[in-house]
């Protein structure tokens, strides 16, 4: 199986070296790098997702399978969606943000939901509106976004559609999720859930 150097560099930031040995009665997940060309049909819409359990945390990462012309195997692995397990579970928030988009500063955001403070008094979201707007590390997400709920603190609401920039927005939340809970990540932690 052969890995782009973005791939390669993407999982040796995710995962420090693992200097515990295994017993050999441990299981690994293996996979060949190439597949018979009977069942390779299988595997060219396969919506594939790793998962990775860290603390109250789950980490689904959306992996996708091309199969080149000579049936070699080239897995390409995204950012994940951050789940919260403790209580309801749930995308994971990122709540420090100062971005004004539309008469609305986006007090928090998820890939699932979007906490919203009106900038004027009295400013309320439409039933199905369109948001465009620049995350802190400028990449451009453009929604649709539905009210769910209306407090004196400001509007709750569902992201029904992300029109540009999902992959982009899971990359940031993941970012800030690993920044947050650096210590989860630390000494291979997480490599020993993955195998």
């Amino acid at each position: 199986m052969d890995f782009s150097n973005e791939e390669v560099n993407f999982l040796a930031e995710l995962f420090k070296p693992n200097t515990k040995q295994r017993s050999p009665r441990d299981h690994m997940l293996t996979m060949k790098s190439s597949i018979p060309a009977s069942i390779a049909h299988l595997f060219t819409h396969a919506n594939l997702t790793l998962l990775a359990e860290v603390a109250n945390y789950q980490l689904w990462f959306p992996l996708q399978l091309k199969i080149d012309e000579l049936g070699v195997i080239n897995p390409t692995l995204s950012a994940p969606e951050v789940i919260d397990t403790k209580g309801t579970q749930r995308s994971w928030r990122w709540s420090e943000l100062n971005i004004k988009s539309q008469g609305f500063n986006i007090e928090s955001i998820s890939s699932t939901g979007i906490f919203l403070k009106p900038l004027k008094s009295g400013e309320s979201l439409k039933k199905l509106q369109h948001m465009s707007f620049i995350l802190p590390n400028k990449e451009s997400i453009s929604i649709d976004v539905e009210p769910v709920r209306q407090s004196s603190l400001g509007i709750a609401a569902k992201i029904t559609q992300i029109h540009s920039g999902q992959e982009q927005l899971r990359a940031y939340l993941f970012e800030e999720h690993k920044r947050q809970y650096a210590k989860l990540y630390e000494d291979g932690q997480l490599i020993e859930q993955l195998i």
